[in-house]
């Protein structure tokens, strides 16, 4: 096994950088991200091995599929393209390069005015409704990361039963670090990472993009982890993702 140090000193060309789970890259007018080959996995001080997660292909098969779904309904600003491949034992999300700042890295009134656009763009998924949960042309939904917390089933995904509800469109992982803005003109270019995203009961979308930090629930804040288990393991089967 190596080490993330390792890893990172002999990045390949194009590699950004190197995480515990995942690599990133920017090729020319693209983005890519990747799953890490076996020979990959990392080692930490304990002698620990940081096995990653095998939903991590489903996850950006779902994120594919809801970019393509929201570019014919709704006018929310996206990556232009995007596909998923496997490649060498490595599963690949690929998308558009977009151009910009954070949101999280704009001064406060400067966030002010994205968020009033934003705050748009988050009412028109409110209005796409379903009957059923899911996302469209997925079989499988895949929770958000804060219901995964501690290792909660992190290799399930999971597939709705025929049940009839009210359901809205979700991002699930909202936060400012998502939102990619034009740091002259202060509109948003893209919104990205929709992963975790599809048709949840309307409580699941937690608005982290009123404030800095992940999409986790913090300190003070209401903790709804125990509410979003019971109602995957209420209303759907849970499927364990196969290791690569």
């Amino acid at each position: 096994m190596v080490t993330n140090e390792e890893l990172n000193d002999r990045r390949e060309p194009g590699c950004s950088i190197v995480l515990a789970d995942k690599k990133y890259f920017h090729v020319g007018d693209w983005f890519m991200k990747r799953t890490l080959r076996q020979h990959e996995w990392q080692s930490v001080a304990n002698g620990i091995t940081i096995i990653p997660p095998t939903t991590y292909p489903q996850r950006w098969k779902t994120d594919a599929a809801i970019l393509r779904f929201l570019r014919q309904k709704t006018n929310i600003p996206l990556p232009r393209s995007e596909c998923t491949f496997e490649d060498d034992g490595a599963f690949y999300f690929q998308s558009e390069y977009v151009e910009g700042v954070s949101m999280k890295e704009l001064k406060e009134e400067e966030k002010d005015v994205v968020m009033q656009e934003l705050e748009d763009h988050v009412a028109t998924l409110r209005r796409l409704r379903s009957d059923t949960p899911g996302v469209p042309g997925e079989s499988f939904m895949c929770p958000p990361q804060r219901v995964t917390s501690n290792g909660w089933k992190i290799d399930s995904c999971w597939r709705p039963y025929e049940e009839k509800g009210d359901y809205v469109f979700c991002h699930n992982d909202l936060g400012q670090h998502n939102v990619i803005v034009d740091p002259g003109t202060l509109r948003i270019k893209a919104i990205i990472d929709w992963e975790f995203g599809g048709f949840w009961p309307e409580w699941f979308e937690r608005p982290f993009w009123k404030r800095p930090g992940p999409s986790v629930v913090l300190e003070g804040e209401e903790d709804d982890v125990q509410r979003c288990r019971d109602w995957l393991t209420t209303h759907c089967a849970e499927v364990i993702m196969p290791a690569p």
